[in-house]
């Protein structure tokens, strides 16, 4: 009887190790879609310990969604950036960043970081929502020319975007009483994932709402919880939801 040459018995071993990782993950993408997400964050969080996984971008991206904390998001997105700047993820790394700075209203820096994003991306999907949070944050920041020039450019290049729409929509003269802090407790692929959420969440007696992204070709119904006038307000509504098990961030309405 012959015997299988080693190198053949390796090459199946690795086989089989990276087809049970590809299957963690999914199963983990699985769990955070349908809400479960103290069993997506274990399993992610068991990924995350082998930096060789050639999926730890992706890994990285859903624990930085996963965590309550805006500086835990940012540290995971700052992962993705200074370690896989080529991962598909990378883009949305950056602007997940900057929008937790606009959040935070440091708008210099969330200017500074877009720009950053695309000079270094400027080929990304993502120009029409940059654009739109680039123009707010410069008429936030007190250079509304700027700010307005680029929602115009916006409107004149993306006429159909859904950013486009939303720029459309705000009365340039009264952004600043506009803008308000809301929580965003889930980004998903399909609306009826993301109305089975809200209407949970009515059901516990939080005003929620659907908004829609349109993120790399593909539109994501991103579920918002309330609207507040200061962060702080967001901030203990979002240690509500936490306590009853939904992970959310504090980000700026418009």
């Amino acid at each position: 009887m012959s015997k299988v040459p080693f190198s053949r018995v390796l090459s199946a071993s690795l086989l089989i190790f990276l087809s049970l990782r590809a299957q963690n993950i999914e199963e983990a993408i699985k769990y955070f879609d349908s809400f479960q997400f103290d069993k997506a964050k274990e399993i992610f969080l068991q990924l995350a310990k082998d930096e060789s996984n050639p999926r730890i971008a992706e890994v990285y991206y859903y624990l930085a969604r996963l965590s309550v904390n805006p500086d835990s998001s940012i540290m995971f997105y700052r992962k993705i950036i200074n370690n896989y700047p080529q991962s598909r993820y990378a883009d949305d790394a950056y602007l997940e960043i900057a929008k937790s700075s606009i959040a935070r209203s440091d708008h210099k820096s969330s200017i500074i970081i877009l720009n950053e994003l695309l000079k270094n991306y400027p080929d990304t999907e993502l120009k029409e929502e940059i654009l739109f949070w680039l123009g707010i944050a410069h008429i936030e920041s007190g250079n509304e020319a700027e700010g307005i020039k680029l929602l115009n450019e916006l409107k004149e290049n993306y006429p159909k975007s859904i950013w486009a729409v939303r720029a459309s929509s705000i009365a340039l003269d009264t952004i600043h009483q506009s803008v308000y802090y809301t929580i965003q407790v889930g980004s998903y692929r399909t609306e009826d994932n993301a109305q089975k959420c809200v209407e949970e969440l009515k059901k516990k007696g939080f005003e929620a709402r659907i908004v829609e992204a349109f993120i790399k070709g593909e539109t994501f119904y991103r579920v918002w919880v309330g609207k507040f006038e200061t962060a702080e307000q967001a901030k203990s509504v979002l240690q509500k939801l936490d306590s009853i098990g939904y992970k959310g961030n504090v980000v700026k309405g418009y």
